[in-house]
């Protein structure tokens, strides 16, 4: 296995990383560790609107990405650590997480840190969740990712992921709720920074030495464009929501791929339901839509739609 530094924190950089080396690097097995600014990363059949308090992300410019592996909604930031490990698929049984779960656990455990695995693809320190995984597998390859809390920002994790209190109908996988924790209040060194927690765990996970596979500048021209072309588009992150129905009090909204295709507010002309239509859902564009339609203040009337 080697090893893969990641100086990047740009969630879509990053997640442009992961998907390259997983359809490029064939000839190893690979350990990638990142970090990224704070960003509120989706599984890949997740809706959004479902997922994420999205007039506070839009207001303090987080960043929205998704992913190309299944699972739940998760808030990153510098506090976060994110592991992936990218192998040979073993046919038999090719959804099997023990086998990158527990090298993280057995370093954990290392640390002095009574971490366990709880589920499927969790880590626990007893009933508080540190660390959720989740799985693509691509031919032979399989990609297995997940997150580490170490010193997350527990405040904003609860704020940008706070859902809506309207009805949502949708097909859409919904994320499980967790009580979680970080890392580092469970460490007996209490001044153990996250390079340090990462250097940690590469040692314990490459005893003999890290051997480190450098990413050439035509890797990396290739990563910026899937950057570019896949990652930071919203057609991607926000368009690829399954189609749903959204209710509150007496507002219905219907959306497809981002988009309002029919909506029902109580007192508006038909000039502002004509002016909905067919845009995009998005905070900051709706009050830009609406501003000229309200002398009062717009924002307060869009808050109504999420």
């Amino acid at each position: 296995m080697q090893y893969i530094e990641i100086d990047s924190n740009d969630v879509f950089l990053n997640l442009a990383t992961e998907e390259y080396v997983f359809h490029n690097f064939t000839d190893d097995s690979y350990l990638l560790f990142y970090t990224n600014d704070d960003s509120i990363v989706l599984g890949k059949y997740q809706n959004v609107y479902q997922e994420i308090n999205v007039p506070a992300a839009e207001n303090a410019d987080i960043k929205v990405a998704r992913r190309i592996t299944g699972g739940g909604a998760v808030f990153h930031d510098s506090g976060n650590l994110n592991y992936s490990f990218i192998a040979k698929n073993e046919k038999a049984n090719p959804l099997c997480y023990d086998d990158f779960l527990f090298p993280v656990i057995n370093a954990l455990n290392f640390m002095g840190i009574d971490a366990h695995k709880r589920n499927t693809c969790d880590i626990a320190i007893g009933d508080l969740k540190i660390s959720g995984s989740a799985q693509s597998v691509h031919g032979e390859r399989v990609l297995h990712h997940g997150t580490l809390l170490f010193d997350a920002n527990m405040e904003n994790l609860h704020h940008f992921l706070k859902v809506t209190n309207a009805v949502i109908e949708s097909k859409a996988v919904a994320s499980v709720p967790s009580q979680v924790t970080n890392i580092r209040e469970h460490l007996k060194d209490s001044c153990m920074t996250i390079e340090d927690f990462k250097a940690t765990l590469l040692t314990h996970i490459f005893p003999s030495g890290v051997s480190i596979r450098k990413l050439t500048e035509e890797d990396m021209q290739q990563i910026y464009r899937l950057r570019d072309e896949k990652y930071n588009t919203w057609e991607w992150n926000w368009g690829k929501s399954p189609r749903f129905k959204f209710q509150k009090e007496d507002v219905t909204l219907f959306i497809e791929h981002g988009i309002i295709t029919h909506c029902s507010i109580p007192n508006i002309s038909s000039a502002i339901s004509d002016a909905l239509v067919g845009q995009r859902y998005g905070y900051q564009n709706l009050v830009r839509i609406l501003s000229p339609f309200y002398d009062t203040d717009t924002k307060t009337i869009v808050n109504q739609l999420f």
